[in-house]
């Protein structure tokens, strides 16, 4: 699969991208949403993997605006962040997963493997 990370901490990104190449996925990233969609508008991607704070969007905000531009796509949220009224008003945009950091590998794959398998 071809995924779009968008996480504004570099050492995240860099674990995540890690991790998908060795499991023979490819990606690119973004720091930002308005990079992030920059980067969604020019490319196709199977999933995106969305950060829900961002330094200049909230992800919320940016799922409809992905979707926007391309309603198939998987989204898997993820935060540092975590309530209860963000975990429900996040999943009712019709999210595939939402993660809470930080990311357990294991799961993370399973995840993955389980989403791959669907298509």
């Amino acid at each position: 699969m071809k995924i779009l990370i968008v996480d504004d901490e570099p050492r995240i990104t860099k674990y995540i991208t890690q991790i998908l190449n060795k499991w023979g996925h490819t990606s690119k990233s973004a720091a930002t949403g308005k990079k992030a969609l920059q980067i969604f508008k020019d490319n196709s991607f199977d999933m995106i993997l969305l950060d829900i704070m961002l330094p200049d969007y909230k992800g919320y905000d940016l799922i409809p605006k992905f979707k926007n531009i391309n309603s198939e796509i998987g989204i898997i949220t993820m935060t540092g962040h975590n309530s209860r009224e963000l975990e429900i008003k996040v999943r009712n945009q019709g999210i595939l997963y939402y993660m809470v950091k930080p990311i357990e590998t294991k799961n993370f794959k399973l995840i993955l493997d389980h989403i791959k398998n669907k298509e």
